[in-house]
């Protein structure tokens, strides 16, 4: 953790400023650490350079045991955590943690499908904004937008953090931060508030969104990327209703074997999709499923198979549902635009 962000966390119980305790001396990075709250007194360990705002049963146990074989016992044992998330969101933080730890690759492609994301904003946007990237995962939407010049805050409540900080750690203004969506300890101080592909698995989708428009600030931006229940039929009603019932229980490392299946489809009708390109039989390739997979590599396919069929909750929105929860958050110059016809950007300022 960067000393700069004492300016940015606030506890996320009674809203006020921390106080450092830095346990591993001098540096531009504290890498190991307490923050402790100047009103409440509840404290928080800052571990591996990532400041862990959750419950002490949520933080990985090998951290723990390092934390508490470096320094004692006794420094966690002062730790009052705040409350525990709910039982889905959990293991949904579980689900993804497994993921984005096992997937944690950088791969060039990312960095179209980022501006994808975000259309109409383009890589100038980002300069010398403070940006919050919510629900970061392994950090590859903070790494396009720390490249393109702004000061970016990720967080996640999902063990993705460490490899989001890993992924993350050459840029000197990217803060990695593991924490609650529902419980989030930060000022409104952001210029620009992203969440891509987060809330449709969260238990309680607009309150998550809505909690993260309150902490912008007047005049700030405010983008989610959203499933969309349009162009999506077989996934939302069969797959969902059948498939999913099964492996969203499955064993994770089982499941992500199983994931080979998918992804080997996917792959194989990419592989046909190129054929019939380079022969010139286009009108014939576009009728191939999955051919937006063609440009990834096949860890991306199976990323993504197992994102679908392992993740405990997706939720599924109109076009008119995504407008109300711009108009319910009160936001300003709202926009709703479809990506692909099976998602949705939603925009709008504070």
């Amino acid at each position: 953790m960067k000393p700069r962000m004492l300016k940015i966390l606030i506890c996320p119980e009674c809203k006020s400023k921390f106080r450092l305790n830095n346990l591993s001396g001098k540096g531009k990075e504290i890498m190991d650490g307490i923050l402790c709250c100047k009103k409440c007194g509840k404290s928080y360990p800052i571990i591996s350079g990532i400041p862990r705002i959750i419950p002490t049963s949520m933080i990985n146990k090998e951290l723990l045991r390092y934390f508490a074989g470096k320094y004692g016992e006794g420094v966690l044992s002062k730790e009052t955590a705040p409350r525990k998330p709910h039982m889905i969101t959990e293991k949904t933080s579980k689900s993804f943690g497994f993921q984005w730890s096992i997937f944690s690759e950088m791969y060039k492609e990312y960095e179209k499908n980022f501006l994808d994301y975000i259309e109409p904003l383009k890589p100038d946007f980002f300069r010398g904004k403070l940006v919050l990237d919510a629900g970061c995962g392994f950090g590859r939407h903070t790494y396009y937008a720390a490249k393109y010049g702004s000061e970016v805050v990720g967080f996640d409540l999902s063990d993705a953090v460490d490899a989001a900080y890993r992924n993350c750690r050459k840029f000197q203004k990217v803060h990695i931060v593991q924490g609650d969506i529902y419980s989030l300890p930060f000022r409104s101080s952001f210029d620009f508030i992203m969440s891509i592909g987060v809330l449709h698995h969260l238990p309680r989708p607009k309150e998550g969104y809505l909690r993260l428009v309150k902490l912008a600030k007047p005049g700030t931006l405010v983008f989610a990327w959203l499933y969309g229940k349009e162009g999506r039929s077989f996934k939302t009603v069969f797959l969902e209703g059948s498939i999913r019932k099964v492996t969203v229980r499955m064993p994770r490392r089982m499941l992500y074997y199983l994931c080979y299946l998918p992804a080997g489809l996917y792959h194989t009708a990419n592989i046909f999709y190129r054929v019939l390109k380079r022969m010139g039989a286009g009108s014939i390739a576009e009728r191939i499923p999955f051919r937006n997979y063609a440009k990834f590599p096949f860890r991306v396919k199976l990323a993504d198979a197992y994102d679908f069929l392992g993740t405990p909750i997706n939720n599924y929105y109109t076009m008119a549902e995504c407008e109300k929860w711009a108009r319910d958050a009160k936001l300003k110059e709202t926009s709703v635009t479809s990506l692909g016809g099976r998602s949705w950007r939603v925009f709008g300022r504070k």
